[in-house]
């Protein structure tokens, strides 16, 4: 079987984390070789960045945030996921440019060319499948802000969760255009238990193993 390259994205607050952890149990259970690794900061100069893009103490204009958000791709993709799937390892991935576009080009308002330029850059591979949690706004802000709160990582890494609904609305249009725009994107419904959601991400999954790769 070969390996695929697979992106759960959304809002936050939607649940990816879960979701993934899940979808790790499952291809573990199928014998699958597997890569987990999340965008920013999925290599050591990603953490880096990831540092200053979400935590308060950083303080940067939206231009530099998609600047530091394409580097981290661009790094990203070269160290991570290409290597890894040369290797036969399939890539499972927390968040994609489908989060840029959302959050720096709706929520922050910047004009969506200076991004399909920096995508030029920054992709050489696409995600053979990316899957959208679609959330109501003020469903997946309070649940962010919840755990944030709960691990004491509100002042230090509450950058995103700390701006209004309107914002997040905004952000969610986003992740909507992108599913419509770009291909092999399904969004699916996270406002259904845990279970359900997982239920409907496996059953993707192995649409898409079947269908493709087997």
């Amino acid at each position: 079987m070969k390996p695929f390259y697979a992106a759960i994205d959304g809002i936050d607050g939607c649940g990816k984390t879960t979701q993934i952890k899940l979808l790790s149990d499952y291809l573990a259970g199928l014998n699958i070789p597997f890569y987990v690794t999340k965008e920013p900061g999925g290599t050591d100069v990603g953490g880096i960045l990831r540092k200053i893009l979400i935590s308060k103490d950083y303080h940067v204009e939206p231009e530099t945030e998609l600047l530091l958000y394409s580097a981290d791709r661009l790094e990203h993709q070269k160290k991570v996921v290409i290597p890894n799937m040369h290797k036969g390892y399939s890539v499972i991935s927390d968040r994609f440019i489908s989060s840029t576009y959302a959050y720096q080009v709706f929520g922050r308002g910047l004009d969506r060319s200076l991004l399909d330029f920096l995508r030029n850059i920054s992709v050489s591979i696409y995600p053979d499948l990316t899957i959208i949690i679609d959330i109501e706004p003020s469903v997946a802000l309070e649940r962010a802000k919840n755990r944030l709160k709960k691990h004491g990582l509100m002042e230090k890494e509450g950058k995103f969760e700390s701006l209004n609904i309107d914002f997040y609305a905004k952000v969610r249009d986003g992740f909507l255009w992108y599913a419509d725009n770009f291909s092999n994107v399904v969004v699916l419904d996270g406002n259904k238990s845990i279970e359900s959601l997982f239920g409907d991400i496996k059953n993707r999954i192995n649409e898409f193993i079947n269908d493709i790769w087997v």
